[in-house]
C-alpha cells in the first residue's frame, strides 16, 4: 500500500479526505465538451506515437500524424490473432505489462482480450471513483460515508468486472470504502453473503435479476441501501418495486470487456450515463429503425437526444481502434444539471450483432424486434427468438418473460400489426405465403434472471436474436423448473 493510501486510512484523516474527494467528484466532467475533445487529441497522438512501430499499428495505418477519421472501422476478428499467438512486437507496451481477460459470449462464443494492467488501474481509480459518488448520490447530495460497506457481485477474474475490483482492491485505490464480499467467491455464495449481511450493507452492485429473483424473495421485507447499481439492462417495470424495497434510486451504467469501466451514471436521468472522456474517443453511428443512415461515425459532441446510435470506440491505453461494439444506445439528454455536465446522457438500446432472417423474404434485428414491441405496449423481463419451422413455413418463435397482461395470442397479433405496417419485407412474406409468421411462447418468472445468474460475466445479456441450441436448451430447462 502507497503511503497516500497509509495516510488515508487512519479515520480522523480518511474521513476529511472522501469529503474532499466528494467535492472533486464530478470536476473533470464539468470540463466543457469542447475543451474535452482538444485534450482528447493530445491523448490520441500520444498512443499513435507508442502504436506506429508497432504491428497492430502498421495493419491499422497508425503513424504519428494520423487522423482517426482515416483509419478503419475495426471488429473483434482484427485483434483476435494476435491475442491469440501474441508477439511483443505486435504490442505497444512489454507483453507483461498485459492481463488476459475474456467476454462471457453473450454474441457468440467467448472472446479472449489482452488489456494492459495499468488501464484497468487507471479506470479503476479515475472512473470508478465518480462512478461510486454517482450510485451513492441520492439527487441531493452524495451520501456515502467513510468505511461504508459496498457490495459488489460480479464475475470473478478473468471476466473484465472482476479483473478490475481484484487489481483496484489488491492495489488499495479506494481506501476509504469496504468491498464485500470477496469477488472471487462463486456466485450463489455472494448472493448468500447479500441475504445474510443485508443490515451492513451500505451500496450494492449486482443485477436487476438477482435482486429480483433471489434477494428480495429471500429477505422478505423492505431494506435500507444508499446506493444502487444494476449492471445488466434492468427492466423498467421492476424499477419503482426496486426503489420502495431498497430506499435507493436505481443507476446503471454501460460496461464492456473493450471499455472496461467508461462510464458514470447519471443522476438526473433515470437509466442514463455518459462517458469518461479520459477512458478513450467514443464515436456513433447514426441508426434508422436499426439500419445504419450511413456508415461514417460521428463525433460526440454531434450526437442528438431522441437518436439511436452504434457505437465505436478507441482506446487510449490499449490497440483497440475504432472498434464497432455491435451495441446501439439511446442518446437521451445532453448533459446532467445535478452533475453539472453538458456531456450527452446515453441509454442501453440493444446489440446490433444479428438479425432473423424469414424465408429468406425479410431479415429482422433486435432493434426492429424491440420497437415493435414497444409501439405495441408490450412489457417483459427479457426475451430470445428462435427461427423455427412448420409445415415448411419459417416462424419468427418468441420466448419471453411478459411483465403485462397480455396473453401470448395478444402479442403475436399486435406485434405482428407493428411490422406489418412498418417493414415492407415483412409484409409482402405475409402476403405472399398468406400466413402470420410470429408465434410467441410465455415462459415463468426468474426464468431469465436464474439464466444470466449462470452465464456469469460482469455484463451478461441475453442472446435475443437466433439463441444457439446450447444457450436455448439452459432456457427451457429453466423454464421448466419455474413452472
Amino acid at each position: 500500500m502507497g503511503l497516500l493510501s497509509k495516510i488515508i486510512s487512519v479515520p480522523s484523516i480518511g474521513k476529511m479526505a472522501l469529503e474532499i474527494l466528494k467535492k472533486r467528484a464530478f470536476k473533470p466532467f464539468q470540463i466543457p465538451l469542447e475543451k474535452v475533445l482538444e485534450k482528447q487529441n493530445e491523448m490520441l497522438a500520444v498512443k499513435f506515437k507508442r502504436m506506429e512501430g508497432t504491428e497492430i499499428g502498421r495493419r491499422l495505418g497508425v503513424h504519428k500524424q494520423a487522423k482517426l477519421q482515416d483509419l478503419p472501422v475495426t471488429e473483434y476478428s482484427f485483434y483476435e490473432p494476435f491475442y491469440s499467438n501474441p508477439s511483443p512486437s505486435a504490442f505497444m507496451y512489454p507483453l507483461e505489462h498485459y492481463k488476459k481477460v475474456k467476454t462471457s459470449g453473450t454474441a457468440g462464443k467467448e472472446k479472449w482480450y489482452m488489456l494492459p494492467r495499468q488501464s484497468m488501474l487507471n479506470a479503476f481509480r479515475e472512473t470508478c471513483l465518480p462512478l461510486i459518488m454517482a450510485v451513492f448520490h441520492n439527487g441531493e447530495r452524495i451520501t456515502l460515508e467513510y468505511a461504508d460497506n459496498l457490495y459488489i457481485n460480479v464475475g470473478p477474474a478473468p471476466f473484465i468486472g472482476g479483473s478490475v475490483v481484484s487489481l483496484g482492491t489488491r492495489e488499495k485505490k479506494i481506501p476509504f470504502i469496504n468491498i464485500v464480499p470477496n469477488v472471487n467467491l462463486p456466485y450463489k455464495d455472494k448472493v448468500q453473503y447479500f441475504i445474510s449481511n443485508y443490515e451492513r450493507i451500505d451500496g450494492a452492485v449486482l443485477l436487476t435479476s438477482t435482486l429480483v429473483s433471489q434477494i428480495i424473495p429471500a429477505i422478505g421485507k423492505p431494506i435500507k441501501l444508499k446506493g444502487l447499481l444494476l449492471t445488466d439492462t434492468p427492466a423498467e417495470i421492476y424499477l419503482d418495486e426496486i426503489e420502495k424495497y431498497t430506499g435507493a434510486i436505481p443507476k446503471t451504467v454501460y460496461g464492456s470487456t473493450e471499455t472496461t469501466a467508461s462510464t458514470v451514471s447519471s443522476v438526473q436521468h433515470r437509466l442514463g450515463f455518459f462517458f469518461d472522456w479520459r477512458r478513450g474517443i467514443f464515436e456513433f453511428i447514426p441508426l434508422r429503425e436499426g439500419e445504419a443512415e450511413e456508415r461514417k461515425p460521428i463525433s460526440i459532441n454531434e450526437v442528438k437526444v431522441g437518436k439511436v446510435y452504434q457505437l465505436v470506440y478507441t482506446s487510449f491505453e490499449t490497440e483497440l481502434t475504432r472498434i464497432d461494439l455491435k451495441d446501439s444506445l439511446e442518446c437521451i439528454a445532453l448533459g446532467d444539471d445535478i452533475l453539472g455536465t453538458n456531456y450527452p446522457i446515453f441509454k442501453f438500446h440493444g446489440r446490433l450483432e444479428k438479425t432473423i432472417s424469414l424465408q429468406n423474404f425479410t431479415r429482422i434485428s433486435e432493434a426492429e424486434l424491440l420497437a415493435a414491441f414497444k409501439e405495441a405496449g408490450v412489457s417483459f423481463f427479457d426475451f430470445t427468438t428462435r427461427v423455427e419451422t412448420e409445415k415448411g413455413l419459417e416462424y419468427l418463435t418468441v420466448y419471453m418473460e411478459h411483465t403485462g397482461n397480455m396473453n401470448a395470442k395478444e402479442i403475436e397479433s399486435a406485434v405482428h400489426k407493428q411490422l406489418y405496417r412498418k417493414d415492407k419485407d415483412y409484409k409482402d412474406l405475409c402476403d405472399c405465403f398468406e400466413y402470420i409468421p410470429i408465434k410467441v411462447h410465455l415462459i415463468p418468472r426468474g426464468t431469465f434472471a436464474r439464466y444470466l445468474e449462470e452465464k456469469g460475466g460482469t455484463f451478461p445479456k441475453v442472446d435475443r436474436i437466433n439463441v444457439r441450441d446450447e444457450e436455448f436448451k439452459k432456457l427451457i430447462r429453466l423454464a421448466k423448473i419455474f413452472q
